[in-house]
């Protein structure tokens, strides 16, 4: 949206009920970018594809544990979130957990 400086009030706006498309993100209020454009997403629900949160089933439980055990290898990198724990978060407990990790390796 080139022309729009700013399209909603809020970086994502949820939309559970009256819309095909289920949130729109405008990333600029997530960055702090100022630019005279914009640009946004909409999420829309599908069946298909890959599913937007972890599945939680046996093969995927070893699965996530084969990475873990990888970046556990890792040195200088700290793995936080819903991806690095493939656990289904709401977003403050997934900005708890990064500040936790943030204590952590500060000290």
């Amino acid at each position: 949206m080139p022309d729009v400086a700013q399209f909603q009030e809020t970086g994502t706006v949820n939309y559970p009920n009256d819309n095909a498309y289920t949130r729109i993100t405008e990333f600029k209020h997530l960055t702090g970018q100022q630019h005279a454009g914009t640009s946004i997403v909409r999420e829309y629900p599908q069946a298909d594809g890959d599913p937007y949160y972890p599945v939680p089933r046996a093969e995927n439980e070893a699965l996530f544990k084969r990475y873990e055990g990888l970046a556990e290898k890792e040195s200088g990198v700290t793995f936080v979130g819903r991806l690095a724990q493939y656990r289904y978060y709401n977003m403050d407990q997934v900005v708890g957990a990064a500040l936790a990790a943030a204590k952590r390796l500060i000290g």
